[in-house]
């Protein structure tokens, strides 16, 4: 019997494994889309914020992420937390202090437009005291680094001055620079940061999805002695603590 239907010649076998093939994609995106609208459901239970985050799609950190952020800074209590990008993070984080009643973000950005967005949000939410947010443009980068491909796009990374009184970091949250900036754009922040994180701190990497950010995170534990874990999240995310 044949598999090809009528006059036009349709091939029925190729037709129904690519029908398979679709609806599987599309049964993986609604189940990712569920997940991410349940953990937005959660976090929107935890934040004490009255108005809207910022969007949470495209570059932004995933619902997933923040609720872990969230519920790890108000279970944990970290007094000193840096993170590298501000955004919808900022906020999640700063929410979390301040319903903890403790601690401090400082809050390293590139883009003075993006940080302005980020102001306005915490302004609204009277949020601004559980925060410093420091912008400077990025800056080149003549210290160890991974890129391999300086002659194309050199090494940049924020300016060390937003950096020079910080000490006794509990958490390093890095979502920042872009991936654009270079290759391996994110890897200056332990080596820049090191001799300023406290016995327990934890370095979270977001977007390991990503092959740049999983080889940063390896590269980290491997030169430095971390223990590395991958959770499973949307973007994925690379979780570092010391062995």
């Amino acid at each position: 019997m044949s598999d090809k239907g009528g006059a036009e010649g349709v091939d029925l076998k190729g037709f129904m494994a690519e029908f398979d093939k679709k609806n599987k994609l599309l049964i993986q995106e609604i189940g990712r889309t569920y997940s991410q609208l349940e953990s937005l459901s959660w976090l929107q239970r935890r934040l004490s914020i009255k108005g809207q985050l910022p969007p949470l799609r495209g570059w932004a950190a995933s619902p997933d992420v923040l609720l872990k952020l969230h519920t790890y800074v108000m279970e944990v209590k970290p007094r000193i937390i840096i993170e590298f990008g501000s955004g919808s993070t900022t906020i999640v984080i700063a929410d979390a202090l301040r319903q903890n009643g403790i601690g401090k973000l400082i809050s390293v950005e590139h883009s003075q437009y993006y940080a302005d967005q980020t102001i306005a949000h915490l302004n609204a939410e009277y949020l601004t005291s559980w925060v410093d947010l420091r912008v400077g443009s990025l800056e080149p980068w003549n210290d160890v680094h991974m890129n391999t491909k300086g002659k194309e796009k050199p090494s940049k990374w924020y300016p060390r001055r937003l950096l020079k009184d910080i000490d006794g970091i509990d958490l390093l949250l890095v979502d920042g620079p872009p991936a654009a900036t270079c290759q391996f754009a994110r890897y200056p922040a332990v080596p820049a940061l090191l001799e300023r994180l406290s016995d327990n701190a934890q370095i979270w990497m977001d977007d390991t999805a990503r092959r740049d950010e999983k080889t940063v995170c390896q590269q980290w534990s491997d030169d430095y002695g971390f223990n590395l874990e991958y959770v499973p999240m949307e973007k994925g995310l690379g979780i570092l603590k010391r062995i």
